[in-house]
């Protein structure tokens, strides 16, 4: 689920309304109440008035975070730590982005720097350095409840302890620690809305959704300009929307979610940064039809975050505008560093291409090689993803009957041993690419024969893995047939012909007269091949077996009749010679 927001300040329902007040507490009751474009405002105002207050810079540097920007944020901290030496909450801020940036080492450094000459009263350095342990992208929730703990003791009256002390035990998943935390913290302060929020969220980890639901819709009546409260009701319902049994309750609650997360949004500030946490959280909520709307508007501003350009391209595509999604992905490649690309950006951009490739007459195959390039990537990044890669294949195969394409795509999970269909993959490989070479789909050599080779492997793999597939003898007689010298053929196909033959008939009638056609052609194709082998007798005892299964087929009752005649015009010239 999206990322809690920080808090930092504060923790009051009182929300920041009308004339704008200047004081650090209302900046951090803003911060509290989410409404950061605001703080962000008034801190700005307060950092401008008062240059050499250290402590105004370092819960800039905190809304600087929120938003994800971190080099700001640091600047703001150095600019703080230069105008207020002696206060160390810029040090811990310098700390916080190193924690953000996954660098643990170098946070625990500047951490202990800023705690190392603490009076005995100090205690806000402390209680920060465990928020950030809970907030941080890689939480630290154990090392969080040392520092709170610390804090604590220098100050057991200042309810944010206690607070944060239930965030980071709810982390831990000890609920009634954490309960107990939040309980501790409104007993200290009666208007500590958020601890009485956190508390239905605890209700709604053990699934009792519609009393986590009242029980939030009870604080939204007593406080309603508090806009976390809404944003906890929409998680609410889309977490009970992930449990439904049917699609009507699943889009039902889906649709209160996203029109609770509304009413935050109205609560809160309709800036860039807010309008890209609404777009995190239509992403969960799978809203795609909003989330490609709000993308779109997003992306037409100059330096955009461009995360939101990958929206665009994940919606774009879940709505099936392909040349959309293919555009907003490729210019988010040339926008976000490449360590910030992440395997789905792969993946959405390959099936983008893949699906561009295949409305075209004829097929765009360069386009469509491009596409299969970007899935390989994306598993190479996170092998998971060939998981849901079956389903691309079986559209090819199934809907566009297009199975020499289908082959390249179900060769990315036949490659990969972690995949959770890759036997079965392994299978598709060698059944689309027979049926490639049988429609002229795959004609062109060397590729044919290639592609037939790598059928041939993976169809092994499949008798090897799970030996009772009767299947998979049929087709790698099939496709070692089509590997074959037609003219001077070695009889390759044979072996597995007869085992499919064998496995069949140990299965009894039903299963004979199920599989009758397949099993004509088999005897059929052994029969040639013998007849072109001269094995005349044996080509006449495979098509009697034919002919027991289906009379009347009319290209065993002539071949039969033409060997025959062959025979017998060979028996008697050698009579009379």
């Amino acid at each position: 689920m999206m990322k809690k927001a920080m808090i930092w300040g504060i923790s009051l329902a009182f929300v920041i309304t009308g004339v704008r007040a200047q004081s650090l507490d209302d900046a951090r009751k803003a911060i509290d109440a989410e409404q950061f474009a605001q703080a962000k405002g008034m801190l700005e105002t307060l950092v401008k008035n008062k240059p050499k207050a250290g402590e105004n810079y370092f819960y800039l540097g905190l809304v600087y975070i929120h938003n994800e920007h971190l080099d700001s944020a640091l600047n703001v901290f150095n600019q703080g730590l230069a105008a207020d030496p002696k206060n160390n909450l810029n040090k811990v801020g310098q700390g916080i982005v190193d924690l953000y940036n996954e660098n643990a080492s170098a946070a625990a450094t500047k951490f202990a720097e800023a705690t190392s000459g603490l009076k005995r009263r100090d205690y806000l350095e402390l209680y920060h350095i465990g928020r950030a342990y809970i907030d941080a992208p890689q939480p630290d929730y154990q090392k969080a409840v040392e520092y709170l703990d610390q804090a604590k003791a220098k100050n057991n009256q200042d309810p944010l302890i206690p607070l944060a002390l239930g965030d980071a035990y709810f982390g831990l998943k000890n609920n009634s620690m954490a309960y107990k935390s939040y309980r501790d913290a409104t007993v200290l302060d009666n208007t500590l809305t958020r601890a009485r929020v956190q508390m239905q969220v605890i209700t709604r980890g053990s699934h009792a959704w519609q009393e986590a639901i009242d029980g939030l819709k009870q604080i939204a009546s007593e406080v309603p300009d508090y806009a976390p409260t809404y944003r906890e009701l929409a998680e609410t319902y889309h977490a009970w929307a992930n449990t439904a049994t049917t699609s009507e309750d699943y889009a039902a609650r889906n649709k209160e979610a996203v029109a609770f997360y509304k009413q935050y949004m109205d609560k809160t500030d309709y800036t860039v940064d807010s309008r890209i946490r609404y777009a995190d959280f239509l992403v969960y909520v799978k809203d795609y039809e909003e989330l490609q709307a709000q993308a779109a508007e997003l992306a037409q501003l100059e330096d955009v975050n461009p995360k939101i350009l990958r929206y665009l391209g994940y919606s774009a595509y879940e709505n099936k505008q392909y040349q959309e999604s293919k555009e907003a992905l490729e210019k988010m490649f040339t926008r976000m560093e490449e360590e910030r690309i992440i395997s789905l950006d792969y993946l959405h951009l390959g099936l983008a291409d893949i699906n561009i490739a295949v409305e075209q007459d004829p097929v765009d195959e360069a386009l469509f090689d491009k596409g299969i390039a970007q899935l390989e990537k994306a598993v190479a990044i996170d092998s998971s993803i060939a998981d849901d890669l079956h389903e691309v294949g079986m559209d090819l195969v199934t809907n566009k009957k297009k199975y020499a394409l289908a082959a390249k795509v179900f060769e990315i999970p036949a490659a990969t041993p972690t995949s959770r269909n890759h036997v079965l993959d392994n299978f598709y490989v060698g059944f689309a690419t027979y049926y490639g070479a049988a429609t002229k789909q795959l004609a062109e050599e060397p590729a044919r024969t290639e592609w037939l080779k790598k059928a041939d492997t993976a169809l092994g793999l499949v008798i090897e893995k799970a030996p009772t597939t009767q299947d998979a003898y049929l087709f790698r007689a099939n496709v070692s047939n089509l590997l074959d010298d037609p003219e001077n053929p070695k009889g390759l196909a044979e072996p597995y012909f007869l085992k499919y033959i064998e496995m069949v008939k140990e299965k009894g009638d039903s299963e004979i007269q199920r599989n009758k056609n397949r099993l004509v052609d088999a005897y059929s194709t052994i029969a040639v091949v013998s007849v072109k082998r001269g094995e005349y007798q044996k080509g006449r005892d495979l098509i009697g077996e034919v002919l027991k299964l289906d009379p009347e087929n009319a290209w065993a009752k002539q071949t039969l009749q033409y060997l025959e005649q062959a025979s017998a015009a060979s028996t008697g010239g050698s009579s009379g010679q």
